[in-house]
């Protein structure tokens, strides 16, 4: 089986885009129609429906333009136990239309636990019974700051599977921790913890590089800071950069063109917000919400994938 580094970069070739799709239900941003059928029926059953609903709108809506889809574990938690049946109806909807998928969960721990993390989302096959794992995702997100010790399961449990470690993310307060110098023999001449994590997410990588020339070890790079992605770049070649912070945060396409490298297939624009929401939801009122919703992700999706690729021509 092909790494997932070379099957990404293979599809975004093939759609001639750089576009990762986020998948995050927030029922109070939905159309309104889909609101009111809500508060019509409020129960847990209608709740699933109705993410699976507008999840399934999105999905069509930008099948051509999406590289992979990246639903976010935390706003299907946030509604318990129907946000979770939710997710893993979504997650098959997507894996019957052969999606790739990265689950942003942002995982490890201790390495026990990191194992189990990573039979959870990684492991094609149920931990315990002879049957296809339903959780099974191509890619998940890390929290690398564990060590390597948090890492290693993630890359045994599945080696073909894509790993994005958190590196630079593009949260305002992110510099408090991962732009501090580090200090050798009491000179900050050690760069930054963010550059000292690129470090590592390569050596963890380099054993993956597939065909493509990068690895299954790429690592999470905020599209907020495109000087810090042009270093991150030159530490890490290798790595593919998951970036977000396109559309609402306010991230630069600089960024993108920054982390892409020389071929311009090594960063990945991720954008949710931007692309789920370009509507307001008074504005989707009645029963033709899904083919309006569809019309306006659509062009969301293929104006944001041509100034991207427009970015990364000139």
């Amino acid at each position: 089986m092909e790494g997932f580094a070379d099957r990404l970069i293979e599809r975004a070739i093939a759609a001639q885009s750089r576009i990762i799709v986020g998948l995050d239900p927030a029922v109070e941003y939905f159309p309104a129609h889909l609101q009111a059928q809500l508060r019509q029926n409020p129960t847990e059953a209608q709740l699933e429906e109705t993410i699976v609903a507008f999840n399934r709108v999105v999905i069509e809506a930008t099948a051509a333009v999406a590289v992979a889809y990246k639903p976010q574990a935390a706003f299907y938690e946030q509604y318990g136990l129907s946000g979770m049946q939710a997710l893993q109806r979504t997650l098959a909807l997507l894996r019957d239309q052969g999606q790739l998928v990265i689950m942003d969960a942002k995982r490890n721990d201790v390495a026990h636990t990191a194992r189990a993390y990573a039979l959870a989302w990684l492991a094609p096959r149920h931990a315990l019974f002879d049957a296809p794992n339903p959780w099974h995702v191509d890619a998940l997100t890390l929290n690398g700051y564990l060590g390597s010790d948090g890492i290693q399961p993630f890359l045994t449990v599945n080696p073909e599977a894509g790993l994005f470690v958190l590196t630079k993310t593009s949260n305002p307060s992110s510099g408090e921790l991962q732009d501090l110098p580090l200090w050798v023999d009491g000179v900050g001449r050690g760069g930054t913890v963010a550059e000292k994590m690129a470090e590592w997410v390569h050596q963890w990588g380099q054993s993956s590089v597939g065909g493509q020339g990068f690895a299954n070890v790429g690592m999470v790079v905020g599209a907020t800071y495109p000087e810090t992605a042009r270093r991150l770049r030159r530490i890490a070649p290798h790595a593919l950069f998951l970036m977000p912070g396109i559309g609402a945060q306010g991230g630069s396409l600089d960024a993108i063109v920054a982390g892409a490298g020389p071929r311009g297939v090594g960063a990945y624009a991720a954008s949710s917000r931007g692309l789920l929401y370009p509507f307001r939801p008074e504005e989707l009122a009645d029963a033709e919400w899904s083919e309006q919703a569809a019309a306006r992700i659509r062009a969301a999706a293929q104006a944001l994938r041509g100034l991207v690729q427009e970015k990364l021509r000139s």
